[in-house]
């Protein structure tokens, strides 16, 4: 295959950049991107690391296909120990800034250490170095992005706003307008190390004479052009490119989601009785229409998107003359806009913009910082903290809907719905959930049956997803398939690894295992795997699932048995043996995870 670029490691300390290749059987294993943040976790990262101190690398990778010309590949995984719940610190974000490191021959980049004084990270033209940030340290995400940009033409950015630099628990790393790596406190660490941001601009002059004659480089210029949204765009593409896009546009949400993107969801959240109203007191919103991304239209100015995909999914808000005076900012994604809005009982959609934007200007994960403060207001508020492993619970209410429960507490990285996406529960043929999970019964979102191999298939397919560097809302929301057949075609024709959908599910099972692996160890185990009490004993009032409560327990069970873990939670030898890791795990795991000592599957 072309190689994808190199590893920077980077010492803040020194300022020295040392580069490294990944080899072709990590590729394999892991892919990159969220699967190579989980495996150099495991490998460097450990319980007894502060996640504050310059000990806690901060990861910074690219999926195997970011940057290429493969469809809604701009994805970036950002990964460290989190300061907010001291277990895995992980988060996907799209934008520029992925294409603009594979320019650059930039495959990921591991930052060690604490800068001397405010500084940012320089890739240009192939050459990284540190640079003084001094005069940006204190500027909101917005002010600095501009004088970045001023300074560098045409940057792609990846920096902190001033909740970083205070190292709050909840800051963001902010990218492009509209996109953030938001939960778990990356904003924290990257503040932690003085780093104010990643500036990547220009392009590498090494590239061409890393490949072969006739070879494309994934992160070639010329492969990297924005599609138009129509079937002629992809002309002079390979036939998996073509089909791939052409299935993308012809998705019957497509027009939907590239006109709102996820901001309309709202109203079909609240009709299906899974809003999470005044912190899940209720399960739908009499202000849900008022704070749909519909009612937002009469602001938008103009749609935007990542590179290479047609959907376009962001938009640009301008509302002049209101409560908030003139504010330019973006429209807010559907989890940012149940957070501010269903989720603390406001209705009003201008004070729900205006509070996301001032989010994203302070660098604060906007999903968390509409679910905090219980801890400061004391006198028994933290039993209304709704959270799990410490990261507070987004959108839906899990009452209402049993995958969307079990995810919420078997998530890798806590009360989580996008690195497990488990709506196949909402939207799938009955043939097909029989065939996938045992059961029609499995797309009814009030029926535990079905539901542990769903979130199963589900969070496996989501870690390889997020590992290939492709986007979730066309692979899973628009085209709804979670056989990988499709990526299969795309790894082929543009990696050149010759991959079948068995080899990537397996790949995201070893991701999900890896994440697991660093979790345990650092507290976490199946005593952890549950919602809030609240769920399991006061029932839903309205809606579809009106007297529901939920017990993910016996779910919970019967997904370690189907991922080959122990009762405790805790991958089985013969599982890792299964999976490629025994050989390589043997002394990462030792006593820690309750094996012996011996060869793992002996």
């Amino acid at each position: 295959m072309a190689p994808p670029g190199d590893i920077l490691d980077v010492d803040l300390t020194t300022g020295a950049v040392t580069r490294r290749r990944p080899d072709d059987d990590g590729l394999r294993a892991v892919l990159g991107g969220r699967g190579f943040v989980a495996r150099l976790l495991l490998d460097e990262t450990g319980s007894d690391v502060d996640p504050l101190s310059p000990a806690n690398p901060l990861l910074v990778f690219t999926g195997l296909l970011t940057g290429t010309r493969a469809p809604t590949s701009s994805r970036v995984h950002v990964g460290a120990r989190s300061p907010l719940t001291g277990l895995l610190g992980s988060s996907n974000v799209g934008g520029e800034v992925g294409r603009a490191l594979r320019r650059n021959g930039v495959f990921g980049i591991v930052l060690r250490g604490r800068a001397q004084r405010p500084a940012y990270l320089l890739v240009e033209n192939g050459d990284v170095g540190l640079r003084d940030a001094t005069e940006l340290w204190g500027a909101d995400t917005r002010t600095a992005a501009d004088a970045l940009r001023a300074a560098h033409a045409k940057a792609a950015l990846l920096l902190i706003g001033p909740a970083g630099e205070h190292l709050a628990r909840i800051a963001c790393v902010v990218t492009d307008k509209g996109h953030a790596a938001g939960r778990t406190g990356m904003g924290a660490v990257m503040g932690a190390k003085l780093l104010k941001a990643i500036v990547v601009t220009g392009a590498s002059p090494r590239d061409s004479s890393r490949r072969e004659p006739g070879q494309r480089e994934p992160g070639q210029r010329a492969a990297l052009r924005q599609t138009d949204g129509s079937a002629n765009a992809s002309h002079g593409e390979g036939a998996a490119v073509k089909r791939y896009l052409q299935r993308i546009i012809a998705a019957p949400a497509f027009e939907e989601y590239r006109r709102y993107g996820t901001s309309s969801s709202v109203v079909w959240c609240n009709d299906e009785g899974i809003l999470a109203t005044r912190n899940f007191a209720a399960p739908r919103f009499a202000g849900a229409a008022a704070t749909d991304g519909t009612s937002l239209q009469r602001w938008v100015t103009r749609t935007e998107g990542c590179p290479g995909c047609p959907v376009h999914c962001k938009a640009e808000l301008r509302l002049s003359g209101g409560r908030y005076g003139d504010l330019v900012g973006e429209r807010p994604d559907f989890e940012p806009l149940v957070a501010w809005g269903a989720k603390v009982g406001f209705d009003d959609p201008q004070a729900v913009v205006a509070l996301h934007n001032r989010c994203d200007r302070l660098g604060l994960d906007s999903v968390s910082a509409g679910a905090v403060a219980a801890a400061a207001i004391g006198r028994g508020a933290e039993r209304y903290a709704y959270h799990v492993k410490g990261l507070e619970l987004p959108a839906y209410d899990p009452r209402g809907a049993f995958g969307a429960a079990l995810g919420y507490a078997l998530s890798s990285r806590g009360g989580d719905y996008t690195s497990v996406y488990a709506r196949q529960e909402f939207d799938i043929a009955p043939e097909t959930a029989r065939r996938l999970y045992g059961d029609e019964r499995a797309g009814d979102p009030l029926s535990p049956t079905g539901k542990a191999a769903m979130v199963r298939r589900s969070m496996i397919v989501s870690a390889a997803l997020d590992s290939l560097g492709l986007c979730k809302i066309p692979a899973l929301t628009l085209l709804n398939e979670y056989e990988l057949e499709n990526e299969a075609e795309l790894v082929r024709e543009i990696a050149g690894l010759d991959l079948a959908a068995d080899e990537l599910l397996a790949a995201g099972e070893r991701i999900v295992v890896l994440e697991r692996l660093f979790t345990v160890p650092c507290g976490a185990g199946a005593q952890d795997d549950d919602l809030p009490a609240v769920f399991g004993h006061e029932p839903l009032r309205e809606g579809p699932g009106t007297g529901a409560t939920v017990d993910v327990g016996p779910m919970r069970d019967e997904f370690y048995r189907l991922m080959g873990w122990s009762p405790e939670g805790v991958p089985t030898p013969e599982t890792l043996t299964r999976l490629d890791l025994g050989q390589t795990l043997e002394q990462t795991l030792g006593q820690t995870l309750g094996h012996d000592s011996r060869p793992l599957g002996t």
